[in-house]
């Protein structure tokens, strides 16, 4: 597994709101929250940062890229 960050962490309008300004809330299968936390633990990150890491690398493996936010097709 790559342990490559992701730049795709740039706000398109700085509104006061950070450089994370989503807010994206998912139900995972019980267990989720732990096995977050041990990933995260494994990487010396935080579970945060594990998850936006783990989603950009899901999105790039699927043909897409979250670039300054937008959103870029791979291969198109």
């Amino acid at each position: 597994m790559s342990d490559v960050q992701h730049e795709a962490y740039r706000p398109v309008i700085d509104d006061g709101r950070g450089i994370f300004p989503e807010d994206v809330r998912v139900k995972a299968p019980r267990g989720a929250r732990e096995a977050i936390a041990a990933a995260a633990e494994l990487r010396n990150t935080t579970q945060s940062e594990w998850l936006r890491q783990a989603i950009l690398r899901e999105l790039e493996a699927n043909g897409i890229r979250l670039r300054r936010g937008a959103v870029e097709r791979l291969g198109a």
